[in-house]
């Protein structure tokens, strides 16, 4: 058997079709018969069982979720849906492997559409390692990024090269790691990526850099083959590992550009109001502390108390780097004299600004300890609903 005349066959069918369904009035509805098309196609026993495929939002392990996917291809056996119904699911990214965004027409709006998607998709993946058991020995992996494809039935009164300068421009404002994968509009041809070396496909996440270039290949009829092949490879290719689900109980917090791990929410006394750092003023901290050395938490607790709490002598938490953030080198508690807290009507507070206040959390994965009154009321911005 000719595999790429039956897939031919195929592509001729799907675009029969998608034809079909333009007699269809509700755009909704034309929309999921436009979507069912290709999940048929790939249901029929073209992805393996393990791969399930599914639509809907996608939540990230810091509090962020992804617009609607058209197509979310996820692990059907180690994977979870934290809510499922008939047309919509929520998926946590632990057990995605990818999302396909489908387009009737891809005109250049509704291809750029489909970028944004797929970057702001990418943005939420997880770094770090997953842990495989390969026998009676376990592995410590990097943990795959995944991808974004997008699928079109027909261009748009455009080209597939026009498609290609589109996707070129846009890439010039993103960073390669948010860059699709795989285009392909059928019956007309492909986009993807090419390395330096002229054979260098670059198909894969991790393959993508800043000398991956995109190129628009007019493979026809044989398009759908050729796409269906890269989405294929590029799931055999991705060992997800477990879904790690405390961390979606107690997610990350991104704020700007900045990670963040730990509570850094306050309740403001004037109109209390729920507010957190801005993103310049994590910016400052950052910078100021970049230019000291880091201290011992030994060193941080006995500048702030003192003396060491009772009981901690744990060498390891006490070893501990921690960047400290005392611009205007505040007072420890017991540096305070005999009166270190003032009582009026509204309570006992500090005589004055002190190193007591310091509040600790985690930045990009490095340890802070941010002196509260060194912040001024500006630095200050309310935690958006």
């Amino acid at each position: 058997m000719d595999t790429k005349e039956l897939f031919q066959a195929i592509s001729s069918r799907m675009h029969a079709d998608f034809k079909a369904s333009a007699q269809v009035s509700h755009r909704g509805s034309k929309g999921t018969v436009r979507e069912n098309i290709l999940r048929k196609f790939l249901e029929e026993g073209r992805l393996p069982s393990k791969y399930g495929i599914g639509s809907g939002e996608i939540v990230g392990r810091i509090k962020d979720t992804s617009r609607q996917s058209d197509l979310i291809i996820y692990d059907k056996i180690d994977g979870i849906t934290l809510l499922f119904d008939e047309h919509t699911q929520v998926y946590p990214i632990d057990c995605v492997y990818g999302i396909i965004e489908v387009k009737s027409g891809l005109s250049k709006a509704e291809f750029i559409d489909a970028l944004d998607k797929i970057a702001a998709f990418k943005a939420m993946a997880p770094s770090g390692h997953v842990s495989l058991s390969i026998g009676v020995a376990t592995a410590l992996l990097p943990r795959p990024k995944p991808f974004g494809m997008v699928f079109a039935y027909n261009l748009a009164g455009n080209s597939l090269d026009s498609l290609r300068q589109n996707l070129q421009e846009w890439e010039q404002s993103h960073p390669p790691e948010h860059w699709p994968n795989h285009v392909c509009v059928l019956g007309i041809g492909t986009i993807s990526h090419q390395g330096k070396d002229v054979f260098q496909k670059c198909l894969d996440s991790e393959s993508i850099t800043t000398d991956s270039w995109p190129i628009s290949l007019e493979y026809r009829e044989d398009s759908l083959w050729n796409f269906y092949s890269a989405l294929h490879d590029m799931c055999a290719r991705m060992k997800l590992g477990p879904v790690e689900l405390m961390s979606y109980y107690e997610p990350l917090t991104r704020i700007g550009r900045f990670v963040i791990d730990g509570r850094f929410e306050f309740q403001r006394k004037s109109d209390n109001a729920a507010v957190r750092p801005s993103e310049s003023t994590i910016a400052k901290i950052v910078n100021w502390c970049a230019s000291r050395s880091p201290i011992s938490y030994e060193d941080y607790l006995l500048k702030r108390f003192g003396h060491l709490p009772i009981g901690l002598n744990n060498r390891r938490i006490l070893d501990r780097q921690v960047y400290l953030y005392n611009p205007d080198n505040l007072a420890g508690f017991h540096e305070l004299g005999d009166t270190p807290f003032h009582v009026d009507e509204e309570g006992a507070r500090l005589s004055q600004p002190s190193l007591l206040t310091a509040h600790e959390v985690v930045i990009d994965g490095y340890f802070y300890a941010v002196c509260i009154d060194s912040l001024k009321p500006e630095d200050w911005e309310v935690v958006p609903q």
